[in-house]
């Protein structure tokens, strides 16, 4: 039982998001007149893979943070999602992902 509890910070520690260089630059926005003119790429979730199993953090940074690094990986500039509102309380964590020329 104390191993458990020396391994609970690490499990937790791996559950962070971190941003990249190519995430720093995704945009995440609610307004839908920004990525209009944009390619879609498609459909993402920032929900943690691992949220079945463990209760992980849902709070509007942790999402935003998930759906830049899921709209990087798939080459996007932009991901249009609910999160992006201030008043933003969940549960919706989906995005589309767009591709935007300047």
């Amino acid at each position: 039982m104390p191993r458990f509890f020396i391994l609970l910070p690490a499990l937790l520690l791996g559950a962070c998001t971190y941003h990249n260089a190519r995430s720093s630059i995704v945009v995440v926005t609610d307004a839908k007149s920004v990525v209009e003119n944009c390619t879609k790429l498609g459909e993402i979730d920032g929900q943690h893979g691992s949220q079945a199993i463990m209760t992980l953090d849902k709070t509007r940074d942790s999402v935003i943070a998930r759906l830049k690094i899921a709209g990087a990986e798939l080459g996007g500039t932009h991901v249009f999602a609910a999160a992006a509102d201030i008043k933003w309380k969940g549960p919706d964590t989906s995005g589309t992902v767009y591709k935007c020329n300047s």
